[in-house]
């Protein structure tokens, strides 16, 4: 039976440890298949087989085991756009009140005020400031499950025990005003993605069957709609220029700078603007299909797939909470009688001095800054390459991506043009190179064949008139055949020539039509009745950036290597030329395959660069895979691990320091997390660090690993 799908949206979602609380609620329950969350909107959606479970029956369990309000969605209705301002709002309003009544508790008391009214601000602020402190603490106690909220619960509890009621209040203010902080990175690093959706104008202009134009919501606007769109105006679907010309700002959707020529027959997408001219588009996809809606629901995807580092880190969470609550009780039960001893003094054992160092303990290891540590990184490092016209698909991409140390390109649309232009003509009697470029430009002209158009498009360049064709006939693989004023041609390759018997082993005109098969590119020869009247030599040239692109990436440590289905002699002209010392010639796409697990094996973690269509078994077979042009390139999008929108090469280089500096941001704030907890669980086991420092060690952590990461949406390509 298929799986089914149920959305939820869960009051109180909007970090990973909520996240780790529901995974752990629903891991034991049948049928459950897959979990996926949006923190933006507080959604969780679950994957789950209908024989086995039921949506009522996921949604009581969250309630049941978490204590956090669960409510189902029906995503084809206006309640998918409920957003959770009113619920933040609640908590902020709740975490400003707890800090006010801080305030003025520690006021009055510095003023010796009223002790009944001290305690009465302290107990508002406790109330205020842990209002979702002790629901969830107790949720995960009735699982066994020793989390951050225990934590915070046990010291906030520990205090009040201790009539350390100032402390209680400021730890309560503090565990709420660091939950606000962390929602905020989170919605911080969502908002860039969320911009996305902000491309696309809410009202498009149509033309109807009788020419006159209308205004329309522009999510009602269907597939093969006529649309106007006016300068200035942002185009509101995806589609195909059919009048007018204008210039068009794709920087959103591309990340290219500068605005492109488009006219008729061209793509255009949703949320580009048009900058000068008056174009007519026909609608090729709904608004919901558009590439950005595309690129806004890959991106939320892969904000939803954990990178390897992240899992790591919530495993060792898992470990080190339990393990800082046994060391607190240890402190609190062995520290006193060894104190006692130590000092020689008679009298008894100060038991409340080593339950108040033990509290510390408790406050000091709230792993919140290490839980934290990678996920806002992550989504960061992903939100800022989408700004860029990057699409990378999970964390475990942006990280695979910064520990390449080869990346393999297949050669033609790649490395290339991917057009083949005319390098040489040799007529088969000197002083004929005119008269052979017309015959062999009208039969190209005529068929369509890539090579064809290419020979006809550099005839029109040098001004060449071409001729009428009749009798066309196109014979696949080999060539074609033709009439021109009453004389019948052949084109095509050697062998097709052979076949008809037009060109003679022994002549000079076939040794030297092998030779020049030889050399870089592909020769096309023409002939007739009469025999051989020359070839033309076409060849693939390589891109104008790719030269600059190879030596960056060597710079930055990444080996690169060329694939290619091409001959041997035309694969090490084009690797001359890009500067790439190693390549790969005549490889089927099966061979690729193999290749690349060989560079793998022997040079290190490698990728593979393509243009996400061609080559499929070795896009499948690479660690990483990464096309270019995606978004005139639909499968692109669906294929690859990560894809560049654009069709440029020079977005690899910055994206590979992206990489690189997301890894240098997780680890940064693994080490400030970790060695700031350390540093002050060290002085509170010598009982020199009181609960102040370590409040503050835990507020100043989270605030340092995610102003860290939120320097990522600011990563600039230059």
């Amino acid at each position: 039976m298929a799986a089914a799908t149920c959305v939820l949206r869960v009051e109180g979602l909007d970090c990973p440890v909520e996240a780790g609380v529901l995974r752990t609620a629903l891991s034991d329950l049948s049928g459950v298949e897959n979990l996926e969350f949006d923190y933006d909107r507080s959604r969780m959606r679950v994957d789950f087989q209908p024989g086995s479970t039921s949506p009522l029956a996921i949604q009581a369990r969250i309630t049941t085991r978490t204590g956090m309000r669960a409510v189902l969605l029906d995503e084809t209705t206006e309640q998918t756009e409920i957003r959770t301002d009113s619920r933040s709002l609640h908590r902020l309003i709740a975490t400003l009140v707890s800090g006010s009544s801080l305030a003025a508790g520690l006021i009055l008391q510095q003023l010796s005020g009223t002790e009944v009214f001290q305690r009465a601000c302290f107990a508002v602020a406790i109330a205020a400031g842990g209002v979702e402190l002790l629901p969830r603490a107790l949720s995960g106690l009735r699982r066994f499950r020793l989390d951050i909220y225990l934590l915070m619960l046990l010291a906030v509890a520990g205090a009040i025990g201790l009539r350390l009621w100032d402390e209680a209040a400021t730890v309560a203010f503090l565990f709420g005003l660091s939950e606000r902080l962390e929602a905020w990175g989170a919605r911080r690093a969502q908002a860039a993605v969320r911009s996305l959706l902000a491309l696309t104008p809410d009202l498009s202009e149509i033309i109807d069957e009788t020419g006159e134009t209308r205004i329309v919501p522009a999510k009602s606007v269907q597939v093969g709609a006529r649309v106007l769109v006016r300068p200035g105006a942002r185009i509101p679907v995806d589609g195909m220029i059919v009048a007018g010309h204008s210039h068009i700002d794709e920087k959103a959707i591309t990340g290219e700078s500068v605005p492109v020529s488009r006219g008729p027959g061209d793509q255009v997408f949703a949320g580009t603007i048009n900058d000068d001219g008056i174009i007519e588009i026909t609608a090729d996809r709904t608004l919901e299909n558009s590439s950005v809606s595309r690129m806004l629901d890959l991106v939320r995807a892969a904000q939803l797939r954990r990178a390897p580092v992240q899992r790591r880190i919530e495993r060792f969470a898992a470990y080190y909470t339990p393990l800082v609550i046994l060391l607190a009780i240890i402190l609190a039960l062995a520290w006193p009688p060894i104190e006692w001893w130590m000092s020689g003094e008679a009298g008894s054992i100060h038991w409340l001095a080593g339950a108040s160092r033990a509290l510390v303990v408790l406050v000091i290891a709230c792993p919140c800054a290490l839980v934290i540590s990678t996920p806002i990184a992550v989504a960061c490092g992903l939100a800022a390459a989408a700004r860029h016209g990057v699409l990378i698909k999970g964390g475990d991409a942006l990280e695979e991506l910064g520990r390449l140390r080869v990346l393999a390109f297949d050669k033609t649309g790649t490395l290339t043009r991917g057009e083949p232009d005319v390098v040489e003509v040799v007529p088969a009697e000197t002083g004929q190179d005119d008269g052979l470029l017309r015959i062999a430009a009208a039969l190209g002209d005529r068929g369509g064949h890539i090579l064809g158009r290419a020979i006809a498009r550099y005839a029109r360049g040098r001004q060449l008139s071409l001729p009428r064709v009749e009798c066309y006939r196109a014979v696949p693989g080999m060539g074609a055949t033709g009439t021109i004023e009453s004389v019948e041609y052949h084109i095509g390759s050697h062998r097709f020539l052979d076949e008809n018997g037009l060109c003679p082993n022994e002549s000079d005109f076939h040794t030297r039509l092998s030779a020049a098969e030889r050399s870089v590119g592909t020769s096309v020869a023409l002939s007739n009745a009469n025999g051989p009247l020359g070839w033309i030599r076409l060849a693939d040239s390589p891109r104008g950036e790719a030269v600059g692109v190879i030596a960056e990436l060597e710079s930055l440590g990444v080996r690169t290597v060329m694939l290619t289905g091409d001959n041997a002699s035309t694969a090490a002209a084009i690797a001359r030329q890009l500067g790439i010392a190693d390549q790969r010639a005549g490889l089927l796409p099966e061979d690729k395959s193999a290749a690349l697990a060989e560079i793998d094996a022997h040079h290190g973690a490698a990728g593979m660069v393509g243009d996400g269509v061609n080559d499929a078994p070795a896009l499948a077979s690479a660690r990483l895979s990464i096309a270019l042009g995606g978004a005139h390139n639909a499968p692109a999008i669906e294929a690859a691990d990560i894809v560049l929108l654009s069709d440029e090469l020079t977005t690899l280089p910055w994206l590979v320091r992206l990489s690189r500096a997301t890894l240098g941001r997780i680890r940064q704030n693994i080490a400030l997390a970790l060695g700031i907890k350390l540093g002050v669980l060290a002085l509170a086991a010598l009982g020199i660090a009181g609960m102040w420092m370590a409040i503050a060690s835990d507020l100043g952590a989270s605030l340092i690993v995610t102003a860290n990461a939120l320097r990522l949406l600011y990563t600039s390509k230059t």
